[in-house]
C-alpha cells in the first residue's frame, strides 16, 4: 500500500466515523424529541457516563493516529 492509498483509506475511515456518529446523534435526538419528556435527567453525577465519553474519543484518536505514527517510527 503506497502513501496515497493509505491517506485515502484514513480519510474514508474518518468520514465513516463522522457519518456514523452524526447518524447516531440524529437518531437519539429524534427519539428523545418524539418521547415528549419535559423533565431532563441529571447525569453529571454519574462517574461511569463521564468516564465513558472521555475515554471513548481518546481511544478513537489513538486508533486513527497509530498507523500514521508507525510510518514515522519505522526505519
Amino acid at each position: 500500500m503506497n502513501e496515497l492509498d493509505f491517506r485515502w483509506a484514513l480519510m474514508v475511515l474518518c468520514l465513516l466515523v463522522l457519518g456514523l456518529s452524526f447518524a447516531a446523534l440524529l437518531w437519539v435526538s429524534w427519539r428523545h424529541h418524539r418521547r415528549g419528556q419535559v423533565a431532563q435527567g441529571n447525569f453529571h453525577s454519574s462517574l461511569v457516563i463521564e468516564m465513558a465519553w472521555t475515554i471513548a474519543p481518546c481511544i478513537m484518536v489513538l486508533l486513527l493516529v497509530w498507523p500514521i505514527a508507525r510510518i514515522f517510527w519505522v526505519p
